[in-house]
């Protein structure tokens, strides 16, 4: 009997020995996951409110693909009165390196506090807002890409000198789109913005059959 009762508790011991180990192996991954899961959802509330707020078109989730068949992604295209949003969402959990033109940005992490070489998601939806130029021919001059990252992300170095393709944090997205909406720059017509609306949307082939 006592020996029974001493498996019973050494069993016990072990099982919540294990769960403890799992649990501080486990628990920094999880909520990093957790955490970025919840700024993506973030990203899609905010610029729910810039639409519903300023009475905007939003798409979201936009794919297509290019003459070769290869697919791009838009996660979010907010149509103002003078400019159509290109925006791709991104999270960063440390601090990145960048120049606006290079091909790669150097990210800085927990996991990688060496550095690691990044493709610059700036020239990435740079293509992705020409290939949505071309495709429902549209000015470029209209677009404006937008690369939305989340707060804590740090950028070291980085000078801005293009006029329209930006790295934006959430808490500063609803004041860069009533930026460039204030803009000495002539809106849209009202019928055109109806139509860029519908052939865009029309575009769009995220769930629907290929």
């Amino acid at each position: 009997m006592v020996y029974a009762v001493e498996l019973c508790i050494f069993i016990v011991a072990a099982v919540l020995t294990s769960a403890l180990f799992a649990y501080l192996l486990f628990a920094p991954v999880v909520k990093r996951s957790l955490c970025k899961r919840r700024t993506i959802q973030m990203y899609y509330k905010k610029i729910y409110k810039i639409a519903l707020d300023n009475d905007f078109y939003l798409i979201n989730s936009f794919a297509n693909k290019t003459a070769e068949e290869e697919e791009f992604h838009i996660d979010h295209i907010l149509i103002g009165e003078k400019f159509i949003y290109c925006i791709r969402d991104r999270y960063y959990e440390g601090t990145i390196r960048a120049k606006e033109n290079d091909p790669n940005w150097i990210y800085y992490s927990r996991k990688y506090k060496d550095g690691y070489l990044i493709p610059n998601p700036l020239r990435m939806n740079e293509i992705r807002v020409q290939r949505m130029s071309l495709m429902s021919g549209l000015s470029r001059k209209l677009f404006i890409s937008v690369v939305l990252v989340n707060n804590e992300c740090f950028l070291s170095n980085y000078e801005v000198t293009s006029s329209n393709n930006f790295v934006v944090s959430l808490k500063n997205l609803p004041s860069f789109i009533a930026e460039k909406e204030a803009l000495p720059v002539e809106p849209m017509d009202p019928r055109a913005i109806d139509v860029a609306a519908r052939d865009i949307a029309d575009l769009n082939l995220h769930g629907k059959e290929n």
